[in-house]
This record gives C-alpha cells, sequence and structure tokens, in this order.
C-alpha cells in the first residue's frame, strides 16, 4: 500500500469517527429541537388557549353573579357588554383550538369535545339568568344561578383545568425526554471523541513505521541525500536500514549513474577527437568544390554571353530574313503597280490624243458658227436700213402710212434686238475660241509628257523586276543563314544546359560538404557541451 493509500485510509478513519459522531449529534440535537419545538409551538399554543378559555369561563361566572345582585341598570348594561365580550374571547380562542384538533391526541380531544358539550349546556343558563334579571325576576335568576348555572361553571372549570394539566404533563414528560437524549448525547460525544483520539494515533504510529520501512531511514537524511545526487555529487555515502526501500534504491542508482558518467565522458572525448579530423577533412573538400563552382559558374556565365551573342545575331538575321520578304513583296507589288500605271498612261495618250482631235472639230466648228454670226449680223443690219427707210416712207404717207410705220418700228426693234444678241452669241464664241485654242495648245504640250511618262514607267518596271530578282536572292541567303544560326543557337544551348547541371552538381556538393563541416562543428559543440554537462557530476 502506498504512502498516499495510508494516509488517506488513517484520515478516512478519523473523518468516519467524526462523520459518526456527527451524525448522532445531528439526531440527538434535531430530537431535541423536535421535542422543544413541540412543546413551544404545540403544547404551549394549546394550553394558552385553554387558560384563555379558563379566564373566559370564570370571569363570565363572577359577572353573572353580579348580574343578580346588581341594582342599577348602567352598571348591568356594563356588566352585560363584558359578558358579551368574554364570549367572544371565548369563541376566537375556540376557532383557534379547533384548528388544531388534527394533531390532538385521543385523550386531548375528548377533553375539548367535553368543554364544548359543557359550553352547549350552559349558555342557556348564562340567557335564561340574564333574561330573568331584565324580566326583574330576582328570585328565579338566583335560583338559576345557584341550582343550574353554578354547577355548571364549575365542572366546566374543572374539564379546562383537566385540559390544561394534560397539557403540563406532556410537557413534563418532554422535558425529561429532551433531558435525558442531552446526558446520552453528551456520553456518546466523549466515548467517541476518545475512540477517534485512539483510532488516529494508532494509524498514526503504524503509517510512521511504513514510511520510515518504505524510505530505508529518517527523511530527512533521505532527502539530503537526494538533493546531493540532483547537485551531481555522486560520491555520498547512503546508507539504508532496509534493503527494498527507497535509500538502498537511491545507493543503487547512485552506482548505476557512476558508471554512466564515466563511460559518457570517456566517449565524449572520442567524440571529439573524431569530429576535429572529420570538420578539417570537410572543410579541405569544401574549399575545393567551391573553387570547382566558381570555376563553373565563370563558363556558365561565358557560354550564357555566347548565347546571348548568337541570339542577337539570330535575331539580326531573323530581321533581314522579314526585311528581304517585305522588299520582295513591295518590289513585286510596285512591278505590278508599275504595270498598271503604264496600262493608264497609254489609255491616257490615247484619250488625250483623241482630245485633241475632238477640240480641233470643235475649234473648226465655232469659226463655222463665227461665219454664220457674221451673216446674221449683216442680216441684221440691212434689216434696221430697211425698218428706218419704211418709216420714213411710212411718215411721208401720212395717215395712211400710220399702220405700215407702226409695224416697220417693230421690225427696227426686232432688228436691233437680234443684233444685239448676236454681238452678245460673237462675245462669247470669241471667248470659246480662246478657251479652245488654249486646251488645244495645253493638250498638244501634254501628249509628249505622257509619252515620255510611260517611256519612264517601263523603265520603272524593269527596274523593279531586277529588285525583286536580287531581294528573292538575298531572301534565299537569308535563310540559309538563320538555318545555320538556329543550329548553332541549339548546340550553345545544349553545351549550356550541361555546364548549368554540372555548375548545379557542384553547389549541391558544395552545399553538403559545407552542412558536413557544420555538422562537424556542431558535433564538436555537441561534444564541448557534453563535457560541461558531464562535469556537473563528482564522481570522484
Amino acid at each position: 500500500m502506498t504512502i498516499n493509500m495510508r494516509l488517506v485510509t488513517g484520515f478516512g478513519i478519523i473523518l468516519a469517527m467524526m462523520l459518526i459522531l456527527t451524525v448522532i449529534g445531528i439526531s440527538r440535537v434535531s430530537l431535541i429541537n423536535s421535542n422543544i419545538t413541540h412543546m413551544t409551538d404545540v403544547n404551549s399554543v394549546k394550553q394558552r388557549y385553554a387558560i384563555n378559555f379558563r379566564g373566559s369561563v370564570h370571569d363570565r361566572a363572577i359577572a353573572l353573579r353580579d348580574v343578580v345582585l346588581i341594582t342599577e341598570q348602567s352598571t348591568l348594561n356594563t356588566v352585560l357588554t363584558d359578558i358579551k365580550e368574554l364570549d367572544a374571547f371565548y369563541q376566537t380562542s375556540s376557532r383557534a383550538m379547533r384548528a388544531l384538533v388534527s394533531e390532538m391526541s385521543s385523550e386531548e380531544r375528548a377533553l375539548i369535545t367535553k368543554i364544548n358539550q359543557i359550553e352547549q349546556q350552559t349558555q342557556p343558563y348564562i340567557k335564561a339568568v340574564i333574561n330573568a334579571k331584565n324580566s326583574e325576576n330576582l328570585n328565579e335568576a338566583s335560583r338559576i344561578l345557584l341550582t343550574d348555572a353554578r354547577p355548571a361553571f364549575t365542572l366546566w372549570l374543572n374539564t379546562i383545568n383537566q385540559f390544561i394539566d394534560l397539557q403540563e404533563q406532556a410537557n413534563q414528560a418532554t422535558t425529561v425526554e429532551t433531558r435525558e437524549v442531552a446526558s446520552s448525547f453528551a456520553v456518546w460525544m466523549i466515548a467517541l471523541t476518545a475512540f477517534a483520539i485512539l483510532i488516529g494515533a494508532s494509524v498514526a504510529y503504524v503509517i510512521s513505521l511504513r514510511i520510515r520501512d518504505s524510505v530505508g531511514g529518517e527523511p530527512q537524511e533521505a532527502a539530503k541525500v537526494i538533493a546531493l545526487i540532483s547537485q551531481g555529487d555522486l560520491t555520498a555515502n547512503v546508507d539504508s536500514c532496509c534493503p527494498n526501500s527507497m535509500m538502498a534504491s537511491v545507493a543503487v542508482m547512485q552506482s548505476k549513474l557512476k558508471t554512466i558518467v564515466d563511460s559518457i565522458i570517456n566517449s565524449s572525448d572520442e567524440l571529439s577527437t573524431h569530429s576535429a579530423s572529420v570538420a578539417s577533412g570537410s572543410q579541405q573538400a569544401l574549399s575545393a568544390a567551391d573553387a570547382q563552382v566558381t570555376y563553373t559558374n565563370s563558363a556558365v556565365s561565358s557560354l550564357e554571353d555566347m548565347s546571348r551573342s548568337i541570339n542577337a545575331v539570330a535575331g539580326s538575321v531573323k530581321q533581314t530574313e522579314d526585311n528581304s520578304k517585305v522588299t520582295a513583296q513591295l518590289s513585286q507589288q510596285g512591278s505590278i503597280a508599275v504595270q498598271k500605271v503604264a496600262a493608264e498612261i497609254e489609255q491616257i495618250s490615247v484619250t488625250v490624243k483623241a482630245t485633241v482631235h475632238q477640240v480641233n472639230v470643235l475649234q473648226e466648228h465655232v469659226k463655222h458658227i463665227g461665219d454664220i454670226l457674221s451673216v446674221i449680223r449683216s442680216i441684221s443690219d440691212q434689216t434696221n436700213l430697211l425698218a428706218l427707210n419704211a418709216a420714213i416712207e411710212a411718215a411721208r404717207a401720212g395717215e395712211s402710212g400710220r399702220g405700215f410705220a407702226v409695224v416697220a418700228d417693230e421690225v427696227r426693234q426686232l432688228a436691233q434686238r437680234t443684233g444685239d444678241a448676236t454681238g452678245d452669241i460673237e462675245k462669247m464664241i470669241l471667248q470659246v475660241q480662246e478657251n479652245t485654242q488654249a486646251s488645244v495648245t495645253a493638250m498638244e504640250t501634254t501628249v509628249p509628257q505622257v509619252e515620255n511618262g510611260l517611256t519612264l514607267t517601263h523603265e520603272a518596271n524593269e527596274l523593279l523586276n531586277q529588285i525583286q530578282q536580287q531581294a528573292n536572292d538575298s531572301l534565299n541567303n537569308v535563310l540559309e543563314i538563320v538555318e545555320a544560326t538556329s543550329n548553332q543557337v541549339a548546340t550553345v544551348a545544349q553545351i549550356s544546359s550541361g555546364v548549368e547541371e554540372i555548375a548545379n552538381m557542384s553547389q549541391e556538393t558544395s552545399q553538403s560538404l559545407n552542412n558536413n563541416a557544420q555538422k562537424a562543428v556542431a558535433l564538436a559543440d555537441l561534444s564541448t557541451t557534453l563535457k560541461q554537462y558531464i562535469s556537473y557530476f563528482k564522481v570522484k
């Protein structure tokens, strides 16, 4: 059993005794409380109501006697009022008493029933005495008072006193019981406390023995030895009184720790030596790998420069190829355009020549129209002259020639307007002749120029055909250069890829060697740290 279980068992027994003592105490105190409560809240209350009964009955008996003896009416009214108030007071206590009937014993209920019966028998006597007094029949009132009412009041009071005495007896019995419970409770308290002390002392003694056997000595000595071992001192002398105790186990542990620490010290020395050797070799290999990485990176850089140059050349060649293609296309398009222009110029030349011929014909027609206009002008002048002569002759004829004079005047005006119109037409024809002559002159000048432009167009077409041939030749040469450059770029790219792969491998090798060097340094640090930790222990 563990120390914890032993302590729990010992204190559990003590706590169980305290619990039993508490339960008994609670039970006894509860019984005492119940008895006292019953005495104060039940018996005393019933006794209080019974005392009220007795007081009311006693005072009414005296008041009823006074009713018979009093001669003054005012005093009699006062006494009668007192009797009514005493009766009301009685009825109030009676109602409260009836509420407690369910908690009463059979003997108490019998007395209450008897009291109620006597009350019912006595109430008519009280009324009879009062009625006889009010009728001024003093002899009858005295007879009823002495013969009927007095024995009834006496019996009523005796019965009430019996009920009061019964409550007193019940209280006395409860008091005796309560005192006995309190006395026995004190005895139980003393007995159980003494038993608990005895059990606690026994358990404490047994636990102390078991703890000493488990520890193997005094706990203070065990704590001191364990403190020395925790501080690294493995030279302390460990004594134990029991072979299977904690102190015996600590002694075995101390011996094992000495052996382990000695082994760790030797291993750490060897580890330090080997790690220094590994670190030196890794450092040399790392230096060689770094040099290889440097050379490889330089080669990669040179190949990258060469690749960029070749790519630039390839780009330029590609641009030249594109330009050659564009030049060939443009020269072909130019040749086609020049051919179209030549055809158009030939058409223009034919059109201009035809136009010159038509303009010449038009000029001849305009000249012919001018001749006709000269004839018309001559006719207009002659008509105007004839009209003038006719007008003169008509004026000579007088009245007979007046109508002819009017006609002659109209003919003259018509001839004049014809002459004016002919003059305008001549001006227009003259202008047309001048414009036609200018057109003919310009067209005659244009025809040689058009023929010259046609000749130049044919020459330009020949030149464009030669340019197209040269552009096609250049394009074929550029295509050969592009193919050769592409092959060269692919070859350089393969070489660059291989060199980069070698550089990556060299870099990985350098990193691995660097990691090995770092691990060797970390191993040396670990050996140093292990020595520092082991130096914490004192084994000699």
